[in-house]
């Protein structure tokens, strides 16, 4: 039975409740209308619950649809990430030697007076005022020590002059219990809070405890924002209670000033937990896993983690070498305790205490030292593989077919390379058709890929449509010079139905990112397709 609340407008008793959020209640639609003004920036389809083991999440208070907006938040901290060369502090902006001006009342660079005015600067303006002499930072380019604590510095201020702003951090997770003797720790207590009490004098008003909190609450809760170069790290409220699946529901992106949006990238039923990927979903399980143990303090045991086949996509699986066997190996789990704390994106990291991976096929065992060194050595190749060199992909996808599975993520990563790069410097139009054909087939290949693994991502899956919608394109035309224009205008309303996926998906990303930037090139590709549709249809002979 439906429980009656007050209407927002005139208290009458009701069961209605918001079309939007769901929540607060309303007696009619009308008094909804007259109250949206007040309620629309907090109406949220999703409310914060908790369980024991998982904390606070969030749960859809009604059907989200693909593509939906669920909240949108702007950062309650700001600062520079603390392993960074000088930077503005108001803008974030990479300084120069030679092109800043400086905080008249405490030294900091800035890009410009405008920028010293920011009220961002103010708690480590305020703290190097107290401290009696003014910062001078000489060398640019490269990272700074003065600026490791900025972001943590800009957390403790809060406490003395903003105490609401400072209780929503405190309520955020830190994990300090599991943080506690970690090299992260020891580096944080040596680089952050030593820095803190001795350059800026403040050993008496801030003790370790609080220090190494607000460095939780950065490490923990922290987004990096990449809007600029280097990243800038933004903690937020809300979003921070958003819980992790590798295959998640819904993905983040960013407006150019910093707020961050958190839109569905699938349907999600009412009921449902509101998740987004913390990690890579493009990283192998045991990647994923590790970056998770070392940077979240949590052992990822999803449902894509408990599958070692991550939904029959062989992702991990590795080529079975026993002669005449067709095989993939793989460990009976990824799901045992992660034994290092070491953090690395790379899937070759020995972290499993499986000692061998199997094939199904043959029923062969090999070693997880075996495979651990084969993964190892593909990496390493694939990391000193040249940049920007299509020929150079070729080749590796070519080489380690022999030793991984189609859709390992090796093969993958670079088959993905791959597909941006043919036509990327010389246009598709002087491609041969062989090459035409294999960016089509990776395009469509990586992009279903996708749909399985991580089917809110939406910025990699758009990003590729837009190169499929090109090359389909493009196809159409060399079909149509010789099969007639009925031919290429059913390649060109393919191409637009792609390219129509590809906008929707890119739709929320902003003009200072690469996704962003083929979003806006999407819609203008729209309206000539729409010119070009009209003039094919016009050309063709009429029915008799």
């Amino acid at each position: 039975m439906a429980v009656e609340e007050p209407c927002e407008v005139c208290l009458t008793p009701t069961e209605q409740k918001c079309s939007g959020c769901q929540i607060v209640h309303y007696c009619s639609r009308d008094h909804q209308k007259r109250h949206w003004k007040l309620h629309k920036l907090h109406c949220v389809p999703a409310k914060i619950k908790e369980l024991p083991g998982i904390g606070r999440y969030l749960e859809a208070t009604r059907t989200v649809k693909a593509g939906d907006v669920i909240m949108k938040e702007a950062p309650l901290i700001t600062g520079p990430a603390q392993i960074t060369p000088p930077v503005c502090l108001g803008c974030y902006v990479l300084l120069e030697e030679g092109k800043t001006t400086r905080c008249d009342k405490c030294g900091w660079p800035f890009c410009s007076e405008k920028c010293t005015h920011n009220s961002v600067h103010e708690p480590e303006c305020f703290y190097t005022q107290q401290r009696g002499e003014k910062v001078s930072i000489s060398t640019y380019g490269i990272p700074h020590p003065n600026y490791q604590c900025v972001t943590v510095l800009r957390c403790l201020y809060q406490r003395d002059h903003n105490m609401k702003l400072w209780n929503k951090l405190q309520a955020l997770e830190t994990h300090t219990e599991d943080r506690k003797g970690t090299d992260k720790w020891e580096n944080d207590r040596k680089m952050v809070a030593q820095f803190i009490w001795n350059f800026f004098k403040l050993e008496r008003l801030f003790n370790e405890e609080e220090i190494m909190k607000c460095c939780g609450i950065i490490q923990i809760n922290g987004h990096e924002v990449p809007l600029l170069e280097p990243e800038y790290v933004a903690v937020f409220d809300k979003i921070s209670m958003v819980e992790h699946n590798c295959r998640a529901n819904c993905n983040k992106s960013f407006t150019s000033n910093g707020e961050i949006i958190l839109s569905a990238g699938v349907a999600i039923p009412r009921g449902s937990h509101i998740s987004v990927c913390y990690t890579d979903p493009l990283w192998g399980t045991e990647a994923r896993r590790h970056h998770l143990s070392d940077s979240k303090f949590f052992e990822c045991s999803c449902e894509r983690c408990s599958d070692v086949t991550e939904f029959g996509t062989m992702f991990s699986a590795v080529k079975c070498k026993k002669k005449n066997c067709k095989g993939y190996l793989l460990p009976d789990t990824f799901i045992l305790p992660i034994l290092h704390k070491t953090i690395s994106p790379d899937p070759a990291t020995k972290g499993l205490d499986n000692k061998f991976w199997k094939c199904k096929e043959c029923k062969d065992e090999v070693s997880d030292e075996i495979i651990q060194q084969l993964l190892q050595d593909i990496g390493r190749e694939l990391s000193i593989m040249e940049k920007g060199n299509p020929d150079a992909c070729e080749r590796f996808i070519e080489h380690c077919a022999s030793y991984l599975h189609p859709s390992h993520y090796y093969m993958i990563d670079a088959g993905l390379a791959l597909a941006q790069l043919v036509g990327q410097d010389t246009g598709l139009a002087v491609v041969s058709d062989d090459r035409l054909l294999l960016k089509t087939q990776l395009c469509r290949k990586i992009t279903e890929l996708l749909n399985i693994l991580a089917p809110a991502e939406s910025r990699v899956r758009g990003s590729l449509l837009f190169e499929l919608h090109a090359a389909v394109a493009e196809t159409g035309r060399r079909k149509g010079l010789v099969e007639g224009p009925n031919v290429m205008l059913g390649y060109i309303l393919e191409s637009q139905k792609i390219l129509v996926e590809s906008s929707a998906l890119l739709a929320h990303e902003p003009p200072e990112l690469p996704e962003g930037r083929l979003g806006r090139q999407a819609k203008v590709n729209l309206v000539q397709m729409d010119e070009l549709i009209r003039n094919l249809s016009a050309a063709l002979p009429s029915p008799i």
